[in-house]
């Protein structure tokens, strides 16, 4: 049923089929990589990683998505990693503004811009050269010195503990959006806007 989630338009996503939500014009392409030591790779469509799930959904109140990864024991993969940009790479203003978790994203031509928000699970948020993109572990560490600005960013991949019932599965957000009236996240926010999705 969510197969239908996000759009080329918003994002290009390597992980899933995904049908278009319309936002024109197009507001850039999102990636997700992971990590295991110093090996690493993006995801491939319908990729499978033991230990790991991903549950998109689209958002009620705003043209965009919200993402759920869950993380059970003992996972695959050590760290998962992000990128985004090329928000119209032929137009004159690309411009990112990162705030802790979150960012917005400038674009457009410079007398018509556009914005697009963001909020991620952490605030290991780097401004990454969009050439050198081969691998996540390569994008995250090659310096911001770039005519082709992107995002990276790294999360750990590791279950809750829990003195009780030992390890637990752990779950990080992401959110991309259109910022309105109704539409306006912090991170806190992001677990319960998931969860209540489904309900409406």
């Amino acid at each position: 049923m969510l197969r239908h989630l996000l759009t080329i338009v918003l994002l290009g996503i390597l992980l899933i089929d995904a049908q278009a939500q319309a936002l024109t014009p197009p507001a850039g392409t999102f990636r997700l990589g992971i990590s295991k030591g110093n090996e690493s790779h993006w995801l491939k469509p319908k990729e499978k990683i033991r230990g790991v799930s991903f549950q998109w959904k689209a958002l009620p109140d705003s043209r965009g998505f919200i993402l759920e990864v869950e993380v059970a024991s003992a996972p695959e993969a050590d760290a998962l990693f992000w990128s985004f940009g090329d928000c119209q790479p032929d137009s004159d203003i690309n411009v990112f503004s990162v705030e802790g978790q979150a960012f917005t994203c400038y674009y457009g031509e410079s007398m018509q811009l556009r914005t697009l928000q963001a909020v991620t699970p952490t605030d290991d948020i780097r401004l990454s050269d969009g050439h050198k993109d081969a691998t996540p572990l390569m994008l995250y560490e090659s310096g911001k010195r770039t005519d082709r600005p992107v995002l990276a960013g790294r999360c750990s991949l590791s279950p809750a503990s829990s003195r009780n019932e030992g390890s637990k599965p752990s779950r990080l957000y992401f959110c991309f959006y259109e910022q309105n009236e109704k539409a306006d996240y912090n991170y806190y926010m992001l677990p319960d806007i998931f969860a209540k999705i489904d309900k409406k």
